[in-house]
């Protein structure tokens, strides 16, 4: 994001907050657009406005490296306890095949969960799970290989509905800095490939 709007000449100020507040802080007026894991949804179209993709996204599963298990798609999940972040789209899948869902304000507090043993796994995008096996230092978990995500899709920013302003900008240069390869570095440098 930081690239984006430095060469559409818009000054950022980054608020962290739970996932689950992201669209709603949207709407409310008091952020100007989601620059986190925001998957393109048609749920999430009807309330806001995305650029173009930057990206992908799709879930995995992470459970501690004792267990054994051969998860190989939510069905499987069923009477186990699941950590997932607050207002994701995996949410309801989860509920819907029968796991007991822990609602979680972030991904490490769900990653917090599954440590403590309070939890029997975590369900979340596989790019943030990625980078926080990567720079935690923390050991001690497995992501379930042959797990079959719930949701594939792609990432974008996005504004309320109806800001075309903001929209074309933040579309524009994305687009620019894709084409030019800025995208790609950034990927890289922060493992995000």
């Amino acid at each position: 994001m930081q690239a984006i709007a430095a060469d559409a000449g818009l000054t950022v100020e980054f608020q962290p907050m739970p996932f689950g507040e992201l669209q709603r802080s949207l709407l409310d007026k008091k952020i100007d657009a989601i620059a986190g894991s925001f998957g393109i949804t048609p749920e999430r179209q009807q309330v806001v406005d995305f650029t173009r993709p930057y990206g992908r996204y799709q879930d995995r599963l992470l459970v501690k490296a004792s267990d054994t298990g051969a998860y190989k798609s939510v069905a499987d999940l069923k009477r186990l306890k699941i950590a997932a972040s607050r207002g994701s789209s995996y949410v309801k899948p989860l509920e819907d095949a029968g796991a007991d869902l822990s609602p979680s304000a972030s991904i490490p507090e769900s990653i917090a969960k599954l440590e403590a043993g309070s939890v029997d796994g975590v369900v979340e995008n596989e790019l943030q799970l990625n980078y926080f096996l990567r720079t935690s230092g923390k050991t001690g978990f497995r992501l379930v290989e042959g797990y079959q995500p719930i949701l594939i899709g792609h990432l974008a920013f996005a504004v309320r509905k109806g800001d075309a302003d903001l929209l074309m900008k933040l579309d524009g240069s994305l687009a620019k800095l894709q084409a030019d390869g800025t995208v790609a570095a950034i990927k890289k440098k922060w493992n995000l490939d």
